[in-house]
This record gives structure tokens, sequence and C-alpha cells, in this order.
């Protein structure tokens, strides 16, 4: 009897005294799409040079809870690069990025140069309507293979004034549209790693213009691999390659 009362006081004596003290660990993952302040992500392109993009800040608006990327060196205005947003927000499972600057930017210098040309010598200015929707849906949460879905679908409608004259203006139309697939799901290796899980996630966009009633289109596509609670791992466009070389999350 004593035998089995000596191991039975040292259990409840345990249990009593130490309970607060044992603890089960447990392994926290960062978020499926990483957005803590202080994630970093530094990459390379093809031609060797190197850019970081930084979650620095957020960006509370009074209809959305937006957070800050900040690119070094900063991003050019003539840089049209729709997943190269200056800010961004998750709601709903779904990752949205704000690009109503770079719809902006790409109004004011690609159309404004396209125009120029024909009307070269005249003082052009450039008038649109506001943007009633300019986030692209980078994707929904989680990514599944096969996938697809528009990231992206606005008109944008203004008009072309020539030496500040009411009577010599014309109306325009911009049509953007961004359509996006996952085209699968593999291992990958870049600088910084070597990544299971890792999705290909193909972008195509197509602009289309409309000026005095000529159309003009671009096409063009983008591909990323993105790793669930890493971020985007690598990038192809026209231009090459551009890799992830190190990277911070918080």
């Amino acid at each position: 009897m004593k035998m089995l009362f000596l191991p039975l006081c040292s259990v409840l004596l345990l249990i009593a005294c130490g309970s607060d003290e044992i603890h089960e660990l447990t392994e926290t993952k960062p978020n499926y799409f990483p957005d803590a302040i202080g994630s970093r992500w530094v990459y390379q392109n093809a031609d060797g040079s190197k850019w970081t993009r930084e979650i620095t800040d957020g960006n509370d608006s009074e209809e959305k809870d937006y957070q800050t990327f900040t690119y070094i060196p900063p991003v050019s205005e003539a840089e049209i690069d729709f997943l190269k947003s200056k800010s961004f927000r998750v709601a709903q499972n779904q990752i949205f990025f704000d690009i109503g600057e770079k719809i902006d930017n790409y109004i004011q210098t690609d159309l404004l140069t396209s125009v120029k040309d024909e009307f070269e010598g005249l003082e052009i200015n450039v008038a649109f309507e506001p943007i009633p929707l300019s986030e692209l849906l980078f994707f929904q949460i989680p990514l599944t293979a096969n996938s697809q879905w528009d990231a992206l679908d606005i008109k944008v409608n203004g008009n072309i004034m020539l030496q500040n004259l009411t009577l010599l203006q014309f109306p325009f139309e911009v049509h953007f549209n961004i359509k996006g697939e996952v085209i699968s799901q593999d291992t990958i290796e870049t600088p910084a790693g070597r990544f299971e899980n890792t999705f290909e996630v193909k972008y195509s966009t197509k602009i289309v213009q409309t000026v005095l009633s000529n159309e003009e289109s671009t096409v063009n596509n983008q591909t990323i691999w993105f790793v669930p609670h890493v971020g985007i791992v690598r990038m192809e466009d026209e231009r090459g390659v551009t890799e992830l070389i190190e990277y911070v999350l918080k």
C-alpha cells in the first residue's frame, strides 16, 4: 500500500504546485500573405541590380485599412508595374493592391505621349473622371491550382484639350483588364533558398485606349511565384527574371 501511496502523492504534489508552469509548445507561423510591419524582401533583377520592398506603416482611410509598401530605390513614376503598388490591404480572404496612382501615371505618361505624337507642337492637357475602383485583386486566400479570376476591369473616361481651348477638346477612353490564373504548384529554388508548395501565377494585362475613334491595344504578361507565409520569390516579364535573394519576416 505504501508503494502505491508514494507515487500518488508525488503526482498530486506536481498537479497542485506545478500545473501553472507546464505549457505545451506551439509553433507560430506568419500570415498566408505576410503583412507585418517590418517585413522585408530583397530582389535581384536580370541585370544584377537590386531593390527592396518593405512593409513600413499602416495607412488608415475612412473606408479601407491600407498598409504601406516602401521601395528602395523608389519606384519610378514612369514604371507602370501594377504589382509594385505602394499600398495594399487584406480583407475577406482577399489581397488587394491599390493601383490608382499607377493608372493615373499611365494616363499622364503613355496616353499623353501618344497624343503628343499626333499633335506635335501644341499644348495638351488631359482631364479624366474620378476612378470608381482602383484596386487590383492580387489573389484570394488560399490559392488553389488552376483557379482563375478577374484581377481588374475598369474604364477611365476623360477629355484631351488642345491649346487650353474648350472648342478644341475631344474624348478618350482607356480600358484596363487584368486576369489572374494559377498555372502550377511546384518546388522552386532561388538565391534565398528552396521553397516547396510554390504557386506559379500568371497575370495577363490588356490595355485598350480609344482616342478620336482610333483604338490601340497593349497586351503583356507577368508571372510571379508565390510561397504561402513567405511572399513573392520570383517574377518574370518582358524585362527578364527577378529573384528573391533574402527576406525578413516580422
